[in-house]
């Protein structure tokens, strides 16, 4: 591997900029992974909303609710919320235009929470395609924290902006808008700091060696295939997208590697300068940090490590303080269209090796630890569980669906065999009875 096609990215403590990759469920035996460019799957329970472009007209979202919008060039779409004053509220937009749609390095979304007298809490957050110039998804969030020597600590009515900016010559369509609210608990206790500086990983550790799994990556959050500590082995296309997601405990550090194979190119010359990009992202659905990598046809690698999971986090520096919960966290990974002028071949090798760095700490206690489990902050049982066999979201819903109509099926076999068990008791009773009765006078009843 070239100098310039291997590069080791600094602990994303102090930088910027952070990449992880991790996979998908395992295929079954014979089947062969689909490699192209798909749109962006909200999620199933998303309710659609009108986004309104005065502030009196705003329709409201509610905590823990999913929204699918669309807005277009130039538009400020207004959405009201109420909001108590204990709670930690976090808004997140996903942009979502369809692969190959025409973007500009100018074109972004840009989200503001703010009260109804225009104050703002917090500040902005905006987010852009970058000089790659590649339609993906892409996320800006915005939240109110409880603290008080910040902003908008009153409950009341606030409201959530959602801004699109785009250059003249992008491509003038809608963009599609998921629009997603969580609410996290106040804490009363517990562990809240990260591990001593002297057990955390500041230098990606040894990745793991073992023989990878063959996996699919997801369109997007809500069908980001689970994936555990290992080895994957995916497709890409140029212009795809894939998305995993890896579930990460308090005071663990995720350790990743993620390695684009070589192909045979159609000229030394040929190359892709953002040929190749990688994006991690927090519960929330909030960027931790990207990486870019040019692509000649040689096989690539990046590498990275996140700092520990601590709720105090939130009070560092970016990009630290949005590792501030455990859950699941969101890898996504994208192979630029132009990639095709490298190659003829549909899709290119994608290798993932993820591991979980540091001992699992009990974590902040939440006034309703129901509630934020709910939120998806922190891990369950059934989190890693999901994460080994490597199941979505939508297959565990089919299996349940399958076990329901399974018992379903016994219920009835159980209950055609009751009532046949009590058929056969009465007619043995009746017979019983019968034989216990003295016989009739010869010539039955109208003898004369």
């Amino acid at each position: 591997m070239t100098g310039a096609g291997r590069r080791t990215m600094a602990a994303l403590t102090g930088a910027a900029a952070l990449l992880l990759l991790a996979p998908a469920a395992a295929l079954a035996d014979g089947e062969e992974p689909v490699a192209e460019p798909q749109p962006y799957r909200m999620a199933d329970d998303a309710e659609p909303i009108e986004g309104t472009e005065r502030s009196s007209d705003a329709p409201r979202l509610e905590g823990g609710g999913t929204y699918t919008d669309e807005i277009a060039p130039g538009q400020t779409l207004y959405y009201s919320i109420g909001l108590d004053d204990v709670s930690d509220v976090y808004l997140t937009t996903v942009a979502a235009p369809a692969p190959g749609t025409k973007v500009g390095y100018s074109d972004r979304i840009e989200v503001v929470l703010q009260t109804t007298g225009g104050d703002t809490c917090l500040s902005s957050d905006r987010q852009n395609f970058g000089a790659d110039g590649l339609a993906r998804p892409i996320t800006a969030w915005s939240l109110r924290a409880i603290d008080p020597d910040r902003s908008c600590q009153e409950a009341g009515v606030y409201h959530y902006t959602v801004t699109r900016d785009s250059d003249p010559t992008s491509s003038p369509e809608p963009w599609p808008l998921e629009l997603r609210v969580l609410v996290e608990p106040p804490v009363t206790g517990g562990q809240v700091n990260p591990p001593s500086p002297g057990s955390v990983l500041t230098e990606p550790p040894a990745p793991p060696a073992d023989a990878a799994e063959r996996v699919t990556g997801g369109t997007g959050f809500n069908d980001a295939r689970p994936v555990t500590e290992g080895v994957w082995r995916d497709d890409i296309a140029p212009g795809q997208t894939l998305f995993y997601r890896i579930p990460v405990d308090w005071s663990q550090q995720l350790a990743l590697t993620v390695e684009l194979g070589n192909t045979a190119a159609k000229d030394d010359a040929s190359w892709v300068s953002d040929g190749l990009t990688a994006a991690l992202y927090n519960p929330a659905r909030a960027r931790l940090g990207e990486e870019k990598t040019s692509y000649r046809g040689e096989a690539e690698e990046m590498r990275a490590i996140t700092p520990p999971v601590a709720y105090d986090n939130r009070y560092d520096d970016l990009p630290v303080s949005r590792m501030r919960f455990a859950g699941w966290h969101y890898i996504a990974v994208t192979l630029h269209e132009d990639v095709a002028t490298v190659t003829d071949e549909p899709s290119i090798g994608l290798t993932l090796r993820t591991s979980l760095e540091g001992e699992v700490t009990a974590g902040p206690d939440y006034e309703d630890p129901q509630a934020a489990l709910d939120a998806g902050f922190g891990v369950r049982d059934s989190d890693r569980d999901q994460a080994e066999k490597g199941l979505s979201d939508q297959e565990i819903a089919a299996d349940r669906r399958g076990s329901q109509q399974l018992l379903g099926f016994a219920g009835i076999g159980a209950g055609v065999g009751l009532l046949a068990a009590l058929t056969v008791w009465q007619l043995t009773a009746r017979r019983r009875a019968a034989a216990s009765q003295p016989a009739p006078p010869p010539g039955g009843p109208w003898a004369a």
